[in-house]
């Protein structure tokens, strides 16, 4: 969500092809330890990831019947030697909530893996708690539910997608988080929560129906007093699919002071079908690259989402000082916009200069725009946009098409650079100024993408395509009634499940009125790209 006063927005629009193809996907992306971290479908991760076998572990012990609480995890077990520790196990089982804090603080070189033993480790259902997983503190720790028999992380019989099992891995992760909808109010649980805390990693996890986003990582300036920033973060292998907020919620959306957040590299997630952005990031900093992710149906809340108007984009990015790079992502399918783009420097912030090259985007309703602070530059190099399809007007009877691409508002007085990107479509790609470089994009028809396996709906025109079910849009100043008609596909449920709709239909849920509804195939989200495809080499490997 975004409570932002500031700056540029970015939108595009694609539409697809339904998705086919063959078993497997091309070599992955490395992490900073240079290891593979997925792959084709015939090749796993070496063994050995966190070294060889762990010395000392400590398997953390339930502090009540459904869960754990250790506000102080150090001052709770003392006899355990914080520094040393190679394992710090968390026990196979299903549970309602875990809040671990005080986490030490590591070296690089020698960082505390955090892990499920004994099976998969499950926190979810939660009803009545104000909380679902909070972790705080310490520095250079891993939260990981990675199989690896060498170095003792995770358990074979749940391996999420490693070795390519990206189809149907729902479930199949070490550590999962499933609040299944439970939460006592809209917006409430986290699927996993992380403050006060810097230079961590958390990979190998499964977030599935929280009430708000699925990840949240923030320190709190306002709490702890101070400015005090997340940095040096990895967020890898992550699945995040069916959240009622958004997938991604990184840092702070209201007034400074926030948590910078430099060297933060998010790579290899898939996150889909998110009630508001599927990826929200704030307070970027120097070093901070966030490539090779697949993000698919942000924004399904966009009739009735409870945090207001234009809080149902695909993707919202928000940077603060340094270089930042996002390239080889693949964006598909947003209410609001694809790319809502701010830049918003606080004091002592220094000039930005932010690169989006070899992004895929596609299928939205509408654009946006916003204003930028001097001493910011902006570069678009290699992009792909298709199928922009303005229908914004049921939320907001006033919007018109502004008819381009991206969107720059004339605020934006520093140096911006478009240059070998592809678009669709009769509109501009951009309005012309003379702060705006533009050389060798073309206005052709680019190829769709086509993955391994599906989402549940097929992209055979533009527009945004899945909608959380909804009777009236509460988001529109009127509540007027919402129609569905022959072709659309919504989500319904706590499953939750999608269904099509075969004759026109409204006020009536599609369980309700079984003979205006199909129920699809729950889809197996494959979203790695062909390999024949030109994407070949963006979103997951």
């Amino acid at each position: 969500m975004h409570r932002l006063v500031v700056v540029v927005v970015v939108v595009a629009v694609v539409a697809l092809g339904p998705a086919c193809g063959d078993d497997h996907g091309a070599q992955a992306p490395t992490d900073g330890a240079d290891v593979t971290d997925s792959g084709p479908v015939s090749s796993c991760d070496p063994p050995g990831h966190f070294g060889g076998a762990p010395i000392n572990t400590f398997v953390l012990p339930t502090s009540s019947s459904t869960g754990f609480g250790y506000v102080d995890v150090q001052a709770a077990f003392p006899q355990v030697d914080w520094q040393t520790l190679d394992r710090l196990y968390l026990p196979a089982g299903r549970y309602t909530n875990i809040e671990v804090g005080n986490l030490p603080v590591r070296t690089p070189d020698r960082p505390l893996v955090i892990t499920n033993h004994g099976g998969q480790f499950f926190i979810g259902d939660n009803p009545t708690g104000n909380y679902l997983w909070s972790f705080h503190g310490g520095a250079n720790w891993i939260l990981t539910g990675r199989y690896d028999a060498d170095s003792q992380t995770g358990d074979a019989a749940f391996p999420g997608h490693a070795c390519g099992k990206y189809a149907d891995a729902a479930g199949t992760y070490g550590i999962v988080s499933d609040d299944a909808y439970a939460f006592a109010a809209p917006y409430l649980h986290m699927g996993i929560a992380v403050s006060d805390a810097t230079d961590f990693e958390l990979e190998y996890v499964e977030v599935a129906r929280s009430g708000f986003a699925g990840i949240r990582l923030l320190n709190d300036a306002a709490k702890l007093g101070t400015n005090r920033p997340m940095a040096n973060v990895k967020v890898h292998d992550t699945y995040i699919h069916d959240t009622a907020g958004e997938g991604y919620y990184f840092g702070w959306t209201g007034a400074p002071p926030s948590n910078l957040q430099p060297h933060l590299e998010i790579y290899n997630n898939r996150i889909v079908r998110t009630g508001n952005e599927a990826l929200q990031i704030q307070d970027l900093g120097d070093g901070s690259h966030v490539h090779h992710n697949t993000f698919i149906s942000g924004g399904l809340r966009w009739l009735d989402n409870g945090l207001g108007r234009y809080q149902d984009n695909n993707a919202q990015v928000h940077t603060r000082t340094g270089t930042i790079e996002l390239d080889h992502n693949v964006f598909i399918d947003g209410a609001g916009t694809l790319l809502s783009f701010f830049s918003a420097p606080q004091a002592g912030d220094g000039p930005r200069h932010v690169r989006f090259h070899d992004n895929y985007f596609s299928d939205a309703i509408s654009l946006g725009a916003g204003t930028s602070n001097d001493g910011s530059t902006f570069e678009f190099t290699n992009n792909t946009f298709r199928a922009l399809q303005f229908a914004y007007t049921p939320v907001d009877p006033a919007a018109t098409d502004p008819g381009i691409v991206v969107g720059r508002n004339p605020g934006i007085m520093d140096a911006v650079t478009f240059t070998a990107n592809h678009w669709a479509g009769s509109k501009k790609l951009i309005n012309p100024a003379g702060n705006v470089t533009t050389t060798d994009n073309v206005n052709d028809t680019p190829p769709t993408i086509e993955f391994v396996g599906g989402v549940g709906v097929v992209w055979s025109s533009p527009g945004h395509h899945l909608t959380s079910w909804a009777p009236i849009a509460t988001v529109a100043d009127t509540d007027p009634a919402v129609t569905y008609h022959p072709g659309d596909v919504v989500t319904y449920g706590a499953i939750p499940t999608l269904y099509r709709c075969t004759t026109a239909s409204g006020g009536a849920t599609p369980v309700e009125s079984p003979a205006a509804w199909i129920a699809l195939p729950t889809p197996s989200d494959d979203v790695r790209v062909l390999d024949t495809s030109p994407y070949a080499t963006y979103g997951v490997r």
